[in-house]
Order: C-alpha cells, then structure tokens, then sequence
C-alpha cells in the first residue's frame, strides 16, 4: 500500500472507535499514558486549569481503550517528583508520557525510572514538545519513540507494531514517528499530514481520570477546532493548518459529556472566532444541548457585536486576546498582523456587550525599549481589563526559536529545555540562570521594574467564573505560586 492507503485504513480504524463507555479490553498487552505536572502559575480563579481534565490525553485513552488495550491513566500533575513514578506503572506493558513545553526535567527522569525498571518496555513521548523538537527528546532521554503531530493515526499503527498486530506496518512506514534503530541511531520518518476530518477523532474519555471517579466533573477542556489561521513568530503550533468538525459533531460531544455535570469549559481553540457563520451556528445548534459558562482564545480582529452577543447570550464569560504589545515594531516582528487600535477597538466592544475581557501582554522582545515599555504602562493604566503580563520566551519549533539558534542567543537546547521546564510565568522568572534577555536595550533590572509596573495595574483576582464581578485584590494574592519541580538527575550539577 502506499502511505496515503496506509493512512486511509487508520483512518477508517479511528473513525469506528465506540464511545468511552463501550470500549472492552481485547487484547494481552497494557498501556499506561503518564501526564506531568506544570510549574506554569496561574492567575487566582483560574486553579482548576491545573486540576480538570487534559481534552489530549482523555482523546488517547478513548483511543487506546478504543483499540482493546487494558490502559491506565496516570494523572500527576500533583505530584512534582518524578522520583514517585517508581512502580506506578509496574503492570503496563507500554508507557506513554505527554510532554509540554514546561515538563522537559519531569519527563527526562520519568523515563529514566521507567526504563531503569523495565528496560526492554517501550517508552513513547507525544505532545507539542515531542512535535516540536522529536529528535532532541530522543538525544536527551531514552525514550524509545516520539509521536510528532497528531497522535491518533500514528500511536495506532505504532501499537500495531508493539503488540504484534497482523495490520502492522514497517517502523519506517509509520509516518510522523521518531525512533532508534538497531544500532542506536534515530530515525525521523516523514512527517504525517494533518488529519482532515476532525469528525473522526475519538471523544474524550474523562472517565479515564481517577481524581473524578464516581464523581462530577466541574470543568473541562473542549476544542472544534484545530491549527490557527496566523503564524505569529513566537507560538508553536503543533497542527499548523486550521481544520475544524462539524457542528453536529462538537453537539454529539456534548450531549455525551453533559453526564459528567460539567458547569465550565476552558475552548482550548488558538483562535475561537476565525470563521463568524460558523461560530454563531455553533451558538445556536450545539451549545443549547447543555447549558455552560465557558472561556475562550482569540484575536481582536476576528469579533462583532452580533457574533460576541450570541456568545454571550449561551454562556460566554470571558474572551481571552493575546494583544502581546503595543509597539507597532514589536507587533511586526511578532508577525500578529494587529494594531493598537484594533485592541482598543475590541475593548470598548466588550464594555458595550458587557462581556468580560482578557488582554495577555509579553516584555522582553527584541525591539521592546524604553519608550515602548512607557507606551505599555500608559495603556495598562488606561484599560485595566488586561489580565496577564510575562516575559518573552522562546519555545522549540518557533520561528523565532529557530532565529535565538541562529544569532547564538541559545547555545545549549538541552539547557534551555531545562530552564522552560522551570520557568513559572512571574516576576522571579529574570532571576533564573536560564533566563534568556532577547532585547539590548533594556537591562535585566529595568526589564522587571516594567514587569512590576505592569503586573501592578491589571485585573489582580482575573475572571473567576462563578463571580461575574472584576474584583481587585491585594498584589500577594494574585498569583498562586506552583511547587518547583524536584528534577535533576543523581549527580548532576548545574
């Protein structure tokens, strides 16, 4: 067969996978699928991101038990030694592990328990970090495989191929996989095309998640979409194109999730309104199946009054907009494709619907200066609805990431993983070794006084959901600072 056949039949496979509730174990060997923690901090309100139910992993365990593998899910993102993985997964014959852009430490000595105990037993990553930089992750650990893209078609025929199944293909067939060969050396086979139909992705299987057995689920994560229409210079995104379901289709996942009594949901969607007709039929036939307040992403290009006024009128409570700056230089160099006008725009559209609004602002940028950082602290004094400041990072796959290589602003990927892997989105971040400063003009001391400036005037307690009320609170409790994570290897020194 060719790929494009090979492809078709998984296709087909996926697509026939039954509902959560109707999966049976049919086959001998386990898998187990670990998710890591996060140091990411966030705003007070918004803790339960840390805590509901990742839609990634719930859509591979639909998968995986889909496929009749006895499978176990490891939620530890609790837990932030990856010494307490020993023995977790002691009856799994395969182990998976989710990996973000800040789980690079967790994960690199997660595998090395794993393999430690069972040598012989596959470990295979997957994520937006095993997407991004699939060759890395196998250089630095010893991890077996990395799935890069979309894991639904190319974890099926990877665990054709584990389990012996008679569909299997060569490992060098499998498109978008990452592995060792015989001899040691790693392999990148071509990358696979993004799935078309959406449709046929498993649903989620939250009752994979043992913290909420027996009980109600009060948040989750959903998506209709996935990839982004715009390339903006510092955002990875792991499916570049912009596919999405079908209304039907996001009104069949909700008809079947409302048994778990969900009250919340975080659209994890890059970019909620790109397409205003299909938005305001995804309002009127699919979110009436069960009422919900829910959070969303998306650009201060993309919304009008009758579009945010639907989505109010069925639950919207706050839209988050990465404004980024308001430097038209730094804007350009972050390929955005916006205006300050356009953010100012969109706020007073919001003050006019009365629907919440969150503004996410980054410093640090190669053409941030003086003036800029000025032209930003007058705007926060202007318009308090901006709910979040950071410094600027740079993640693997990124144009710009690609660019820091180039001019020798990261000169060991390794360490800057580990230094992601750290960095907790506060003010303490520029105190970090690993701290990359990518703009000349500002120095360290001056970048976190405007850091401090900024972080000073916006929304302090942002958007709980269950107060629809902006309340202020006093500057220490605005963020809820995350346990470190207990990474390093034994003996290493940094």
């Amino acid at each position: 067969m060719t790929p494009s056949e090979n492809s078709a039949r998984t296709i087909a496979r996926v697509a026939a996978i039954p509902l959560p509730h109707d999966a049976k174990a049919t086959r001998g060997q386990a898998v187990g699928l670990l998710v890591p923690p996060s140091v990411f901090v966030v705003p007070r309100g918004w803790e339960w991101t840390h805590t509901a139910p990742f839609e990634g992993p719930s859509i591979l365990a639909s998968l995986i038990r889909g496929l009749g593998y006895p499978f176990r899910l490891f939620d530890q993102r609790d837990d932030f030694d990856p010494e307490r993985v020993r023995g977790l997964a002691a009856g799994c014959d395969i182990v998976g592990i989710s990996v973000y852009g800040d789980s690079f430490n967790y994960v690199r000595r997660a595998v090395a328990i794993l393999k430690e105990e069972r040598p012989q037993r596959p470990v295979v990553l997957g994520g937006p970090l095993a997407t991004a930089a699939p060759r890395l992750l196998l250089e630095a650990t010893q991890a077996d495989f990395v799935v890069a893209g979309e894991g639904e078609l190319t974890l099926t025929e990877l665990l054709d191929h584990l389990s012996g199944d008679r569909r299997a293909l060569p490992v060098p067939d499998i498109l978008g996989l990452a592995w060792r060969d015989e001899a040691g050396g790693i392999r990148l086979n071509a990358l696979r095309p993004q799935l078309q139909d959406l449709d046929a992705v498993p649903f989620q299987d939250l009752g994979a998640w043992d913290r909420f057995r027996g009980k109600t689920i009060p948040e989750l994560y959903l998506s209709y979409s996935r990839g982004c229409a715009h390339a903006c210079s510092f955002c990875y995104r792991p499916f570049p194109k912009l596919r999405l379901k079908s209304v039907a289709r996001v009104r069949k996942e909700l008809d079947y999730y409302k048994a778990f009594g969900f009250r919340h949901a975080w659209w994890n969607d890059l970019t909620f309104v790109t397409d205003r007709d299909y938005v305001q039929r995804l309002m009127r036939d699919a979110l009436p199946a069960h009422p919900f307040s829910w959070n969303a992403f998306s650009r201060v290009t993309g919304l009008d009054e009758e579009t945010l006024l639907l989505m109010k009128d069925h639950g919207l409570d706050i839209v988050l907009y990465g404004m980024e700056s308001v430097s038209p230089e730094v804007l350009a160099g972050y390929r955005k494709g916006i205006t300050r006008n356009a953010m100012i725009d969109t706020i007073h559209l919001h003050r006019k619907c009365g629907v919440k609004i969150g503004g996410l602002f980054i410093i640090g940028a190669p053409a941030d200066d003086a003036a800029g950082m000025r032209d930003l602290t007058a705007f926060c004094v202007q318009f308090k609805e901006i709910t979040r400041v950071k410094y600027l990072s740079a993640l693997p796959g990124t144009p710009f990431y690609r660019d820091c290589l180039k001019n020798g602003l990261i000169r060991d990927e390794v360490k800057h993983l580990e230094w992601l892997s750290e960095e907790q989105s506060v003010e303490e971040d520029i105190d970090h070794p690993g701290f990359v400063k990518f703009t000349e003009p500002l120095s360290k001391p001056e970048l976190r006084q405007v850091y401090r400036d900024v972080n000073g005037l916006i929304e302090q307690r942002p958007y709980d959901y269950i107060r629809r009320d902006n309340v202020f609170l006093e500057v220490g409790d605005k963020f809820l600072k995350r346990q470190p994570a207990k990474t390093r290897l034994p003996g290493e020194i940094r």
